[in-house]
């Protein structure tokens, strides 16, 4: 290798290796033996004996190949050229030119994910429906989209190659520019921005920082301010649609809850109600508290009704039945279970209310030594019968009702606590009706004309009548409303049920103060009368009063007093009711 001095192949940067014709190895210079991982002693040895070189003997079939190619060695990756035919000494043998191209490729591919990102960002800027702006930290504008042309009504001569500050100089702008107000208080910015054209924009101008603090870029978001009024008349519109829908909608459960013997404007009445409608569809046990009269079953019907069961709805009164009938009443007996029984065995009520609901009242009459098998039923929705030894499993829906507080009777021992619990799954307390006054004139009105239509009559009671109903306490609640208004209906001589008729302070002691005495007698002072108008305005003004409490328009205020709305919001302006 004379023609190639060592002196020349050490001063070379790039891998020198060169093999005769029988493929020994006879130069590799410094450069080439680091890229190879070899060391001077490779000299003399074949190229197929050097590690991860062997795709260099493929080059040998490529004479004088002055293109590039590419192989790799020890994970790095190589380009090679290969000269043969070197003099006339060394016409046989094969020279390669080796450069590492490792960090070149990673650059390379950096460089190409630099370029991708950059094309997904112009990508995004140019699709975004907002009008984009980038400026440098000197206010220069860098760069825009066409929505923020489309937005401005501004062209691409009044941007790029300014500054911000010349829009508003040269009357673009009514007034600074907000990129101008966030570069000078490097924060961001929002406001509205007036062009020349006409348009209202909302401008947002975020200020970005280099690692010193110092403005790198401003990026200015702009929207058109007629589309957003636009977005929020059409929220508007869709509210308003939403309120009607609701209004709808609550006033078609009211009459599905009036048609069903539900009547109520009670807020406390109305959750109840929409709970149970909501609990309605499952399997889950309801048991329902409250005073004696004050709807339990027709809240039970309704349940029943909501949950589209296709079985039939059977109520059994616990308290009614005689303690030695009810486990053969409940779960029903084959023949000959005991003296007396139908020779032919008898079904339970359990098995009649199958796919049903079965509605429990008064469950705190339960005998102690049947709730166990009670809570048996309860948990495995099957039964034996009186007598029999077939398992009866029975798809039914149970609701409980007690006029007393089942845990004071639990921590009395008088009822099974493990029942409660099984019972007390989706507890319903109803408020007695002296907690309702707001439902006193819609019972009152429903139940005259269910006894007008009953009895043929046209009967309506006397406004003073109606205040001492108000003020009356109901302790049988709204039983002994809906009683007291067929007895009047069917009592009462003429059509107007008149204030005297009945005494109902007799039956309300509560309503004389603790201490007075009655006054009765000729020392009673003489009973002051108002006209029967002076009467009618203050009823009508405070059920006026009363309704504005409770209902959220004046459409729902008419149906409950059965008069339009215009007539409603005629007498809030006579009566100066707000």
């Amino acid at each position: 290798m004379e023609e190639l001095p060592p002196l020349v192949l050490e001063r070379i940067s790039e891998g020198i290796l060169a093999v005769d014709h029988e493929e020994m190895v006879i130069a590799c210079n410094t450069a080439a033996q680091k890229m190879l991982e070899v060391d001077a002693r490779v000299i003399g040895t074949p190229l197929q004996s050097i590690p991860g070189a062997a795709e260099l003997s493929a080059f040998l079939k490529s004479k004088n190949n002055p293109q590039d190619q590419r192989f790799t060695c020890h994970n790095r990756s190589f380009v090679v050229r290969s000269f043969s035919g070197l003099g006339s000494d060394f016409a046989d043998g094969t020279l390669f030119l080796i450069r590492d191209v490792t960090e070149l490729d990673k650059i390379k591919a950096e460089l190409q994910s630099q370029e991708k990102l950059n094309k997904e960002l112009e990508d995004i800027i140019a699709s975004s429906h907002d009008g984009i702006l980038i400026t440098d930290g000197e206010g220069n504008v860098l760069k825009i989209n066409e929505a923020l042309l489309r937005i401005t009504g501004l062209t691409q001569e009044h941007f790029i190659g300014h500054k911000m500050e010349s829009l508003y100089e040269n009357g673009h702008f009514f007034s600074q520019s907000i990129e101008s107000l966030a570069r000078k208080r490097k924060k961001i910015v929002t406001g509205i921005q007036k062009t020349r054209t006409g348009k209202e924009v909302m401008v947002t101008a975020t200020p970005v920082f280099d690692e010193a603090g110092n403005i790198l870029r401003l990026v200015t978001n702009a929207r058109d301010m007629s589309e957003i009024r636009s977005l929020q008349e059409e929220l508007a519109q869709s509210r308003e649609l939403s309120n009607r829908l609701q209004t709808e909608v609550n006033r078609m459960l009211e009459d599905e809850w009036r048609s069903n013997g539900m009547i109520t404007a009670n807020p406390a009445m109305v959750e109840i109600l929409e709970l149970s409608r909501r609990v309605a569809g499952s399997e889950a046990t309801v048991l329902i508290q409250g005073e004696s009269g004050v709807g339990k079953e027709v809240l039970a019907k309704l349940i029943h009704l909501w949950s589209k069961r296709p079985g039939a709805f059977i109520k059994v009164n616990c308290g009614a039945i005689p303690q030695h009938l009810l486990e053969s009443e409940l779960f029903g007996y084959n023949r000959g279970a005991f003296t007396g029984a139908n020779k032919e065995g008898k079904p339970g009520i359990f098995e009649l209310a199958a796919d049903g609901t079965l509605f429990l009242d008064e469950i705190e009459d339960l005998p102690l030594d049947l709730q166990v098998k009670f809570l048996q039923v309860i948990q495995d929705r099957a039964f034996l019968r009186l007598g029999g030894t077939k398992v009866i499993r029975v798809n039914v829906r149970l609701i409980a009702a007690s006029n007393r507080e089942l845990s004071n009777l639990v921590a009395e021992r008088k009822f099974r606590e493990d029942l409660f619990y099984r019972l007390n799954v989706v507890p319903i307390t109803l408020p007695p009706l002296r907690e309702r006054e707001e439902d006193i004139p819609l019972l009152v009105d429903y139940f005259l004309n269910r006894y007008n239509d009953k009895y043929g009559g046209g009967k309506f009671l006397a406004p003073a009548l109606l205040q001492k109903f108000s003020n009356y306490n109901w302790p049988g609640n709204v039983r002994e409303l809906k009683n007291m208004i067929e007895r009047l209906v069917v009592t009462c001589p003429g059509n107007l049920i008149d204030a005297d008729f009945p005494e109902m302070g007799q039956n309300n002691p509560s309503q004389t103060p603790a201490g007075e005495p009655v006054e009765s007698g000729k020392d009673a002072p003489e009973e002051v009368f108002s006209t029967l108008k002076e009467v009618m305005e203050s009823v009508e003004k405070d059920m006026l009063s009363k309704a504005l409490k409770n209902f959220r328009n004046s459409r729902q205020i008419g149906r409950m007093l059965g008069i339009s709305h215009t007539a409603v919001l005629k007498k809030i302006k006579k009566y100066s009711l707000q």
